[in-house]
């Protein structure tokens, strides 16, 4: 997987995430495939000789084999590599355009979040959920898909645990009866309500502050089914129809004991996740007042360009807030922030590089085991349904079997989902930048020079600012995502003092060194204004002032000299002293025309 912005840099790129997962998910896949096809050839033989109900439902089970096989190469092909681009990850808050102003309410939040100097975590509701942050405090502290994964799990665990035991009271009391098969039928569908698609994705679209009443009922539910289940099924065991060929007692016992493996497995993988509390929380504040005389907008200006001295790889940083100062009549108020994040870098050694690294660290050595689980579950099912083909075409018994290659294919399914969240994070660390100015101004004009005998008078109109507030606030962040284009969450803040300093620093020296006179500031401007006063103080009878004349005035003087002699009216060399012809001295005579 690749994290590169520009040729020149191998800084921002990661190995792939999901690189174990798409071994896993390869490999299910090819045992699926295989084994559709198989089946196919095996209801090719059956179909030349006889067709009949049987054979109808051995093609059904080889095509959903060979659909299951291509939908895990589909997904695996998609992990297999993939682009990370400038917009990645996702903003803690929408973007401004360049040159843009305005503001929004995320990225308010993340500027109270500064002024505070602390982090907000959302307080977990419900019965159940206060048990499982009792037995995991540092929950708290976790992104919100971990805390949500972790909930869902721990309820899942209660239930499955819940209906086992009714399940065994129940089977206890009503096992020898004709009606023990409808035992195994009823709580295996609440079991596949625990690991079943819908209740997953019903757990994805749920805040972690909503989820106080859905632990609610699991806690009715557990108690209904332990109490009531077992006297309701003695009550009509007798009115029941036989149907002792369907009984999925023993696998339900399997399935049920398998699903509760895998949430031990996936909540050891979770706490090998969860991070301590934070150690430190806050944001660099630095207050400041600066007087200048220039407009409040000179001063954004700088800052917008000691910004871009910081940009990480020259990437721009991301602007959430911009308001510029307002300055108009006579005097005012104004008002301007920036707030800014810079391009956030992923953290090292965040992700698996391959299975060693992961079976060496412990914070992916139990997400290995559950992905390995979930590999072994689904080949198994495979293999499973394989021979229930087979025996479907002999005409043999296979419902026990049927329902054993559902369970192990819905245990595989569920594993692979809940590892999947975890396989896909991504931490990385930013700077958070904001700056506030706040400030009143009044302007006035401000004249230089002599303005009755001087020859250079300036004028400007000036805006004072007198003791302007300025604050500047800087945060180094660490944010995590789960997916490439997942929502990021901000999990760590600490301050940098040094950082804010040498902004507030910086800002306060450019705007209080700012000129309120207009003089002439280039070197041209200079020499030209120096040949005036030298021709006017030449024009003007008097002699230029040590110093004044130039190379030039002096080059204009030697080629303006007298060319004759005053005594004789013979023709003298440019450069002459004495008269050749006379020997008078020559007194040489400068004038301009």
């Amino acid at each position: 997987m690749s994290y590169e912005f520009n040729p020149d840099s191998q800084n921002l790129e990661l190995p792939n995430p999901y690189k174990i997962e798409n071994l896993v998910l390869s490999v299910s896949a090819g045992v699926s495939f295989l084994s559709g096809v198989i089946a196919l050839f095996m209801v090719k033989d059956r179909l030349i000789h006889d067709f009949s109900g049987g054979v109808g439902i051995a093609a059904l089970i080889a095509c959903a084999l060979l659909t299951l096989g291509i939908s895990l190469t589909v997904r695996a092909l998609r992990q297999l590599k993939f682009f990370f681009g400038r917009n990645r990850p996702e903003s803690l808050a929408p973007q401004l355009d360049a040159g843009a102003e305005g503001d929004s309410e995320l990225a308010h939040h993340y500027k109270e979040t500064l002024r505070h100097n602390a982090l907000a975590f959302a307080e977990p509701t419900g019965p159940l959920n206060g048990l499982l942050y009792s037995w995991l405090p540092q929950l708290i502290y976790s992104p919100a898909v971990i805390q949500r994964a972790a909930q869902r799990q721990f309820h899942n665990l209660l239930g499955l645990a819940a209906i086992f035991l009714s399940f065994l009271l129940c089977w206890f009391l009503v096992g020898g009866t004709p009606a023990s098969a409808w035992i195994g039928l009823v709580y295996a569908a609440l079991a596949y309500y625990y690991i079943g698609p819908l209740r997953q994705s019903t757990w994805a679209i749920n805040p972690v502050h909503s989820t106080g009443e859905l632990g609610s009922q699991s806690l009715v539910l557990m108690v209904v089914l332990s109490i009531l289940g077992p006297v309701a099924f003695s009550t009509v065991s007798t009115r029941l129809p036989d149907i002792g060929g369907l009984s999925v007692n023993a696998v339900l016992v399997v399935a049920i004991l398998l699903a509760m493996g895998a949430i031990a497995i996936f909540i050891m993988a979770l706490r090998k996740q969860l991070g301590v509390a934070p150690q430190e929380v806050g944001a660099a504040r630095v207050l400041e007042t600066v007087t200048m005389n220039a407009h409040p907008s000179k001063l954004m200006e700088e800052l917008d360009r000691v910004l871009m001295n910081e940009w990480f790889s020259q990437i721009p940083n991301r602007r959430y807030t911009q308001k510029l100062p307002q300055v108009s009549g006579r005097q005012g108020q104004f008002a301007a922030e920036i707030l800014d994040e810079t391009q956030p870098q992923p953290k090292p050694n965040c992700t698996a590089t391959d299975i060693g690294h992961a079976l060496s660290e412990p914070y992916f050595r139990w997400l290995s085991y559950l992905t390995a689980m979930s590999a072994a579950c689904m080949v198994a099912a495979g293999m499973v349904f394989l021979m229930v083909v087979h025996w479907i075409l002999q005409g043999e018994a296979y419902g026990s079997s049927l329902a054993l290659a559902l369970s192990l294919l819905s245990v595989g399914l569920f594993a692979q989902q809940s590892s999947h969240e975890l396989w896909g994070r991504f931490d990385f660390v930013s700077q958070l930048i904001w700056i506030e100015i706040v400030g009143s101004y009044e302007s006035a004009q401000v004249n230089v020079g002599n303005q009755f005998s001087g020859n250079v008078q300036t004028a400007k109109n000036v805006i004072n600012i007198e003791a302007m507030t300025m604050r500047v606030w800087v945060a180094e962040i660490e944010s995590v995502i789960f997916g490439k284009d997942a929502s990021r969450q901000l999990i760590r803040m600490r301050g940098l003092p040094a950082k804010a300093s040498e902004i507030s620093t910086v800002l306060k020296q450019f705007g209080e060194s700012r000129s309120m006179v207009v003089a002439p500031t280039s070197t041209s401007d200079i020499a030209r204004a120096q040949r005036i006063g030298e021709v006017n103080a030449l024009l003007g009878g008097a002699s230029p002032p040590q110093g004044l004349l130039t190379q030039h005035a002096e080059k204009m003087i030697t080629t303006t000299m007298q060319s004759t002699c005053r005594q004789c009216k013979a023709s003298l060399a440019a450069a002459a002293k004495f008269c050749a012809e006379c020997g008078t001295a020559v007194q040489p005579t400068a004038y301009s025309d």
